[in-house]
């Protein structure tokens, strides 16, 4: 009998997180069914061995909905994505949307997100990512991270819709994705394995997505909540990570724009040193939202300087959060 019903996979690449994953789990088992559509689950841990095959059994025993747990020992982000991708090629699924290990879902997200897809005529979509508080709770400082992080992502979110509204580029991320695969099967789309310890395989995958044709879409309304560590609630962490962005960046503008790369990482280097000090001066008066603001310019100036003396770096062999 021919399948009707369009088969839709969500996926989630795990590392030593077996707490978050399971909390993950626990949002995915209340989800509405989208109408016409068929769900199956895709797992993959990324590492040396396969720990979490019995949370994936029980979670089918649960819902009985279609979960395979996959190892993928090869180490990066890139590597596990591409492995989701492939299982969900194999098994004949139409579409495949992505969602981190460290994210709980509202049970509308999906319906939600594919509806929105669909309605714009778009073969790739994403929605918001909303930080949350780590299930340990706050310091005062953590707090005010956490507040930044909440505004920062708002920020973001607008930027993306404004963009979609007026047809520029924007790019997303895949702790909140949804894909056809055809689109990208046929392109030749995968994650690049350059960027699996980097982090920006996402960035980058969007954008070779729309140089290839393929029609991105925000979805406002299709929401996931992250829960933010509380290794990750620290300025420190702030620039830090930003400045392991920023290199990836520049390592992304030399491929596209190799003559140019250069004198554009300077001149952000000198437009984010100097928004970042003042910002950090002017913070006293402005909040603590400058300050944090502050902190990532100058994280960004310091990454594309790094990134100029050809310095690289691997910010996912470190795993932060349980």
């Amino acid at each position: 009998m021919e399948r009707t019903a369009t088969r839709i996979t969500i996926a989630a690449a795990t590392r030593q997180r077996p707490r978050m994953l399971s909390d993950l789990l626990q949002s995915l088992q209340a989800l509405d069914v989208p109408q016409g559509a068929d769900l199956s689950f895709v797992f993959v841990e990324n590492d040396t061995t396969l720990n979490i095959q019995a949370e994936v059994d029980a979670f089918y025993k649960r819902t009985g909905w279609p979960a395979v747990a996959v190892l993928e020992p090869n180490l990066g982000i890139s590597h596990a994505r591409n492995k989701a991708i492939e299982v969900a090629l194999a098994s004949g699924s139409d579409w495949l949307a992505f969602v981190d290990d460290d994210e709980q879902v509202r049970h509308d997200w999906l319906r939600i997100l594919w509806a929105g897809a669909r309605e714009a005529g778009a073969q790739l979509a994403g929605g918001p990512v909303l930080p949350v508080a780590p299930v340990t709770g706050c310091s005062d400082v953590e707090t005010e991270v956490l507040s930044y992080y909440e505004r920062a992502a708002s920020v973001n979110d607008a930027r993306k819709a404004a963009a979609m509204q007026t047809g520029r580029r924007f790019d997303l991320e895949t702790g909140n994705w949804i894909v056809d695969l055809r689109a990208i099967d046929a392109a030749g789309l995968r994650f690049d394995p350059e960027f699996g310890l980097s982090g920006g395989e996402d960035t980058d995958f969007s954008r070779r997505a729309h140089k290839a044709g393929v029609t991105l879409a925000w979805v406002p309304n299709a929401i996931v909540h992250e829960e933010v560590p509380n290794e990750r609630l620290s300025a420190t962490y702030i620039s830090e990570r930003v400045r392991a962005q920023s290199i990836t960046k520049f390592q992304m503008m030399m491929i596209e724009k190799p003559g140019t790369a250069k004198l554009s990482a300077c001149v952000q280097i000198a437009a984010k040193g100097l928004s970042g000090m003042t910002r950090i001066i002017l913070s006293p008066i402005l909040g603590r939202y400058s300050y944090f603001r502050g902190v990532r310019s100058l994280g960004i100036a310091q990454g594309f300087w790094a990134g100029l003396r050809g310095e690289g770096q691997a910010r996912y062999t470190q795993v932060t959060g349980e």
